[in-house]
């Protein structure tokens, strides 16, 4: 599928992982209808019917691996101190970590 270049000033208000959402929503629209059903129409349909759902199992599934990772930081950081950090370990993955991790996950899939 191509998009055109002014498509894609439409999904600019989307982040990056809900465009690509919308974009294979498109797809499935069209495969089924056996036409292009046009971006506009994807976009409105993904918005009326797909996105709460969508964006809610993506921030679950966010909280999830974010928790993972404060996770394994902790375990690391109080194995290399020989203590357990608790919610130090936890502030300092937030300082050092969470903003460069949102980045690589909103930009990975």
């Amino acid at each position: 599928m191509v998009l055109q270049c002014d498509s894609f000033d439409k999904l600019e208000q989307f982040s990056r992982s809900e465009a690509r959402a919308v974009i294979v929503h498109k797809y499935l629209l069209s495969e089924r209808a056996g036409y292009d059903v046009g971006l506009d129409f994807a976009i409105n349909h993904w918005l009326i019917h797909h996105a709460e759902a969508w964006r809610q199992h993506r921030l679950q599934s966010d909280l999830r691996a974010q928790a993972e990772e404060i996770c394994k930081h902790k375990w690391i950081e109080s194995e290399r101190v020989g203590r357990d950090l608790g919610q130090q370990a936890v502030v300092d993955w937030i300082d050092r970590y969470a903003v460069s991790w949102r980045e690589w996950r909103e930009n990975c899939e």
